[in-house]
């Protein structure tokens, strides 16, 4: 069976754990979707999959696999950091984010607001978060004048009203400040920020769209996603 590890050294990686669906496998029932362990494996220099030689199961995070809407997060989250992270590219960060994120989803009521702030941090860590703070044209900081903001899907770039253009999409000054702010905030003190249905539904457009822009590819557990969060607008 092929694998693909978020690992905290070592980044992705990716290797071929052999024997797992013998009965009499030491790995049977280690190495299923979401698990957290200690993992010891063969690496070869030039080679795309290592070998795996021990996996010790830490938590299983069955709570979240017994819940319909945690697990479909948790695949999200998964999928997520798989297309964000090239292999061996070591991040400390994006695993301590991970397994933190995992260990919260648990306490958390609003789901969707939670999957906002895993985007921004995440987008945060990778650099790819854009500056909600000033203009992506001119550079300009933005006012409490600037009620109106822009949002350009190409460049992942939010804009001013004099750097507009009729191409790009609204986005309120709300919205903008609300994402600067659940960027920086940690994952427990969410419960105390309020948000309405249009900054959900803005905040939602726009990381989808620096998703995209970023990774490239539709994923497939945020198409299912859309579904479960539609039932909540």
């Amino acid at each position: 069976m092929i694998c693909v590890f978020h690992t905290q050294d070592f980044g992705k990686v990716r290797a071929v754990a052999r024997g797992v669906r013998s009965t009499k496998s030491k790995f049977r029932g280690q190495l299923d979707l979401l698990n957290l362990g200690e993992l010891i494996y063969n690496e070869k220099a030039n080679r795309e999959l290592q070998s795996v030689r021990e996996f010790d199961l830490i938590d299983n995070f069955d709570r979240i696999k017994a819940n319909f809407n945690l697990f479909t997060y948790a695949c999200y989250f998964s999928e997520l950091v798989d297309a964000m992270e090239s292999d061996g590219a070591d991040n400390p960060d994006v695993f301590l984010l991970l397994t933190h994120t995992f260990r919260s989803l648990q306490k958390m009521t609003d789901l969707r607001l939670f999957a906002r702030a895993f985007e921004l941090q995440l987008l945060q860590i990778s650099g790819y978060a854009p500056d909600f703070t000033r203009c992506g044209t001119c550079g300009r900081s933005f006012t409490v004048n600037d009620v109106n903001l822009h949002y350009y899907d190409q460049s992942g770039e939010i804009v001013c009203t004099s750097c507009s253009t009729p191409q790009l999409v609204s986005l309120s000054r709300g919205s903008c400040e609300l994402m600067r702010r659940i960027q920086e905030t940690n994952f427990d003190r969410l419960k105390r920020i309020r948000t309405s249905q249009r900054n959900q539904k803005e905040m939602r457009f726009v990381l989808s769209s620096l998703i995209s822009f970023h990774t490239h590819r539709r994923l497939k557990s945020l198409e299912f996603l859309d579904l479960v969060e539609k039932d909540k607008w």
